[in-house]
């Protein structure tokens, strides 16, 4: 295999917690009781993905053995290359190592999946449908018609972050893949096999929700290594110790609006959770000390997060981030004046 389809998750090493899920499949395809309509379902960060590419290669493979695509046949350096005839994905910024913006599903790429379901080929064929709970009304309803009857020699396989918001039309129509929970142990011994230490692997599944590839990238985050100046700032203007010009002048320059409403929602949070008398998540910080010195009440709160939501809803609308951060900053000091 060459150094390419090394990188590519068609050939990965399946992931620790999912090796049980993966048998089960491998077993079913064997036995040809593989489902024509897959969902891979569940939080970001779980892997989902990496097993559906994983899957896609596996049953185009013309040489696989029972643990994995071979990486060697004409199959498999067509997918490497990104031109196997035989592989549909929607959007198409979904497909592996694509840098394009991801885009919504419309009823026109159901109508040509509908085309490519009923082409004949040598192989079988596979659909992917990345983001499948952002498919608009008329493409879901259009979807239902194939999943009814798939072709006999067509895979459909969906991924949804949000699988509650698909339709339970749909929901009803597709095998879910066994991709979740995963095992708390397991999951920090394979951080753990990352390079973190117990007590940073434990906490960054926490603040993930046991999302593992979300925990593994979490420090690699723009906001990650502020949170301590974070915190400070947010102490110090409560206590009308710093201006709040002075912190939008000094966060501007840190983190762009996304990532700092990001950091924002983390701590407080966080802050939430010790005023509730539980652990802080951020053991590397002390939170809980900082924050039980402040006389911080739960409607304060509760006014932050209402504006984080305005404020994040905002992003990508053209908003002026240096309002935006104005205003975050005079109403972190609850006497103030709001900004608005």
């Amino acid at each position: 295999m060459d150094n390419h389809a090394n990188t590519l998750p068609y050939f990965l090493p399946i992931l620790p917690w999912q090796a049980m899920a993966w048998q089960q499949l491998v077993g079913q395809i064997a036995n040809r009781r593989l489902s024509h309509a897959l969902l891979a379902g569940g939080m970001a960060g779980i892997g989902k993905r990496a097993f559906v590419w994983r899957l896609v290669a596996y049953l185009l493979c013309q040489n696989r053995t029972p643990d994995a695509a071979c990486g060697q046949c004409d199959n498999c350096h067509w997918l490497s290359s990104g031109t196997h005839p035989d592989l549909l994905v929607l959007p198409a910024s979904a497909m592996p190592n694509s840098e394009d913006e991801p885009q919504s599903i419309k009823i026109d790429d159901i109508r040509n999946l509908q085309v490519y379901c009923q082409t004949k080929s040598a192989n079988v064929r596979i659909v992917v449908l990345d983001g499948a709970e952002n498919l608009t009304v008329a493409a879901a309803n259009a979807l239902l018609k194939t999943l009814e009857e798939p072709p006999d020699d067509v895979f459909l396989i969906l991924i949804s972050d949000n699988p509650a918001k698909l339709l339970p039309t749909i929901k009803s129509r597709v095998q879910y893949l066994p991709l979740s929970p995963i095992d708390r142990q397991e999951a920090m011994a394979y951080l753990m096999g990352q390079g973190f230490d117990a007590a940073q692997a434990d906490g960054c599944l926490t603040l993930s929700d046991g999302a593992v590839l979300k925990a593994l990238d979490l420090p690699n985050q723009a906001w990650f290594a502020h949170r301590k100046t974070w915190l400070i700032t947010f102490v110090a203007l409560y206590h009308q110790q710093r201006t709040a010009t002075a912190a939008s002048e000094y966060w501007q320059g840190v983190l762009n609006l996304s990532q700092f409403c990001q950091l924002s929602r983390a701590m407080l949070m966080d802050i939430w959770r010790v005023l509730l008398g539980l652990p802080s998540l951020h053991a590397d910080l002390s939170v809980s000390e900082q924050v039980m010195s402040l006389p911080i009440g739960f409607d304060y709160l509760q006014d932050l997060f209402t504006l984080l939501d305005d404020i994040e809803l905002s992003v990508g609308q053209n908003v002026q981030e240096r309002f935006a951060y104005d205003r975050l900053m005079a109403q972190f000091s609850p006497f103030t004046q709001p900004i608005f």
